[in-house]
């Protein structure tokens, strides 16, 4: 974790959300594409394309999300963490948009990444596999956790999710030594996240989220 973050874009990406999905178009197309590992020629990055920040705006352009600017000077961790949200948002909505309903993917209040991700075991044992491997990446921070979780989110066939969740999660500088915590929940998931404490951390909801889900 590189500590604490400045959390206004994510709350404008997920206030957007509460009320607008992302647009249809091409570039849903283009972001299925994404689910490439970062690599290690880009520190930081959850997905190959964060660190391509001119595609990355461009698509989100497409899809008239908001976009990180206009917030003042951003650290390099700052800005990592902002792009990481907002490609991880792009690229999930994408893959599942394929099968989901009228090809739309999120619905606000709708179930979160981990209960989509915890009804997997239940179409088979290699999704189960599959689907247990992602959630300890991301438990662990792993660089390649967000390219397993969109793999997995285009094998949850026919189901949505709430975009909110997967932006709070993807909210974070990849590779670091521990999950990142926040200060507000704007996810609209999670009521009791801020009971009692002044941080909380979206990893370890999704984790219970998809317990609960695999014990279902």
């Amino acid at each position: 974790m590189r500590g604490i973050l400045d959390e206004r874009y994510l709350n404008t990406l997920c206030d957007h959300l509460r009320s607008t999905p992302p647009a249809g178009g091409d570039w849903v197309t283009r972001a299925r594409a994404w689910a490439s590992p970062p690599g290690s020629g880009h520190p930081g990055a959850a997905l190959k394309v964060a660190a391509n920040r001119q595609a990355l705006y461009e698509v989100a352009g497409d899809a008239r999300l908001p976009l990180p600017l206009g917030y003042g000077p951003a650290s390099r961790y700052q800005a990592i963490a902002q792009d990481n949200a907002l490609a991880v948002t792009l690229a999930v909505f994408a893959v599942m948009a394929a099968t989901a309903p009228d090809g739309q993917a999120h619905t606000a209040e709708g179930p979160s990444i981990g209960t989509v991700l915890g009804g997997l075991p239940r179409r088979g044992n290699a999704q189960a596999i599959t689907a247990r491997a992602t959630m300890r990446a991301i438990e662990t921070v792993s660089r390649q956790a967000m390219s397993r979780l969109v793999h997995d989110a285009a094998r949850a066939r026919g189901s949505v999710v709430d975009l909110r969740t997967v932006a709070a999660l993807g909210f974070f500088v990849a590779g670091s030594n521990r999950p990142q915590q926040l200060a507000t929940n704007p996810t609209g998931h999670w009521p009791d996240a801020l009971h009692g404490q002044l941080l909380w951390t979206p990893v370890h909801k999704v984790s219970g989220d998809f317990a609960t889900a695999m014990a279902e």
